[in-house]
């Protein structure tokens, strides 16, 4: 199942996110998942605005099957977007366990 990992990047800055999403996405492929980790896609481009980084990541959504929250997903204005629009169309849902 293509599953899409959504956190927090914008205010962790992207070394400490991309340390979070690498760590989601080796846990996702070891449980079986194929994980699509929009830091890997979508890499940072001098430039590049909130709004197109947000416009390209939801494109990588819809391609996916489920969700993946990190924790701290709430935090983020896009994961919660992401959220949204996962919910509404009716794809698996699934959380990081807490640490």
């Amino acid at each position: 199942m293509r599953t899409y990992i959504s956190g927090q990047i914008t205010e962790l800055g992207v070394e400490e996110a991309k340390a979070k999403f690498d760590k989601a996405e080796k846990a996702l492929t070891v449980q079986g998942y194929i994980p699509i980790n929009p830091i890997k896609v979508n890499t940072p481009i001098e430039g590049k605005t909130w709004k197109e980084y947000m416009l390209d990541d939801i494109k990588l959504l819809f391609d996916c099957e489920a969700i993946f929250l990190l924790n701290n997903w709430q935090a983020s204005k896009g994961a919660r977007i992401e959220y949204l629009i996962a919910k509404e169309i009716g794809m698996t849902i699934l959380m990081e366990a807490e640490q």
